[in-house]
């Protein structure tokens, strides 16, 4: 690992010098378990009951995961031509489930490291998984996230779930008339006495503008993990509430690209945001069909909307790397002055992630600067 700096990142926009970018090694089938079909239930909900998804894993084909590795790599890649340090999550043993006291599940590779830890500012946070099968993912970047702690960098954790029968809360599903039979039938986990609704959350829930973070709160698990950074961060940064943006992740909702100016998947969302960022200027991506996307059949299955290459990775202000199969929100940037950096990527909607997805951006330029009050 080369690296000279401390953790240094407050947004999403300001020059990128070292970034994470996570690996596909052995993601080899989706775990089909309770909290894996809650945690994508708004992707999933017209094809759970089909039969061919009633079974406990999905294998993913070695053709696309081939294609999965090369796409990452050409990420890494263009990463590096832009001057960007690029670290890699370690390659950890595969030999076999994991478990705990609760449950035992199969565990996936660091792909979508923006989801188990979030940079704000000079902290490293690592964050509480809401899917069993990424309850250890963090372990692969353990060397990476120790060099940044000798260099100086803070380091915190939320409080582990459990994960354990009765501890996510299904309410933003049941409040929309869903009936979500295969978290009430969870009989694969134990449920833990007297415990109830867990802190869970994923960095991605987040978006970073300086002092000031939107936080996304969709249910009882949020509203505990937001009240946790309030509780531990509130004398640094200022915490705004966003009510139920999305099921989790919003990072394929709103993109701010620089100060004022913002990538936002529907003018319905604007509503949503802190009144200051409600006059922000609003790119709104070119819609796109499903017919744009791999049909996989009986091979996989979508777990991402097809919004998800709004998912794209700012390397500066006036630069931003896209994926290639989207040309149309490629020739609107370069409308607005962008310099559009252009990598592949196939399979987003299968593995759930884009390039913003798949990086944790670990030192940038910016600061704690106010954009809301100045």
């Amino acid at each position: 690992m080369t690296q000279s700096h401390a953790v240094n990142s407050y947004d999403e926009w300001s020059r990128l010098h070292e970034v994470i970018v996570g690996s596909a090694d052995h993601y080899d089938f989706h775990h089909l378990d309770a909290t894996f079909r809650l945690f994508h239930f708004e992707n999933l909900k017209q094809i759970l009951e089909n039969e061919r998804f009633q079974k406990a894993y999905l294998d993913l084909a070695a053709d696309i995961r081939s294609e999965l590795e090369e796409d990452v790599e050409g990420l890494a890649q263009a990463l590096r031509e832009c001057g960007v340090t690029v670290h890699r999550p370690v390659r950890l043993a595969h030999s076999g489930d994991i478990k705990t006291p609760y449950w035992s599940s199969r565990p996936t590779p660091a792909l979508n490291v923006r989801d188990q830890t979030i940079i704000l500012g000079d902290t490293i946070l690592e964050t509480a998984p809401q899917q069993r099968a990424r309850y250890f993912e963090n372990d692969a970047l353990k060397p990476v996230f120790y060099e940044y702690l000798r260099r100086g960098s803070r380091w915190l954790a939320m409080p582990r779930p459990t994960l354990g029968r009765g501890s996510l809360d299904p309410s933003f599903f049941l409040n929309q008339g869903h009936y979500l039979a295969e978290l009430s039938q969870d009989s694969d986990a134990e449920a833990v006495e007297g415990l109830g609704y867990e802190l869970a959350f994923d960095g991605a829930q987040c978006i970073r503008l300086g002092r000031d973070v939107l936080v996304n709160v969709a249910n009882k698990n949020h509203e505990l993990a937001l009240n946790w950074l309030v509780t531990h961060f509130s004398d640094r940064f200022v915490f705004h509430r966003l009510e139920g943006m999305s099921e989790n992740h919003i990072d394929s909702h709103i993109v701010p690209l620089r100060p004022g100016l913002m990538i936002l998947r529907s003018p319905q969302y604007r509503y949503l945001l802190p009144k200051k960022m409600q006059d922000w200027d609003v790119i709104v991506p070119p819609e796109v069909t499903d017919a744009r996307f791999p049909d996989y059949g009986d091979r996989g299955l979508n777990l991402a909307s097809r919004y998800i290459d709004i998912n794209v990775l700012s390397v500066d202000e006036s630069t931003v790397i896209v994926n290639s199969l989207y040309p149309e929100l490629i020739h609107v940037l370069e409308k607005y002055g962008f310099d559009v950096i252009p990598v592949r990527h196939r399979h987003r909607r299968l593995f759930n992630g884009g390039f913003h997805c798949f990086t944790l951006d670990c030192v940038r330029e910016g600061g704690p600067e106010s954009y809301f009050y100045g």
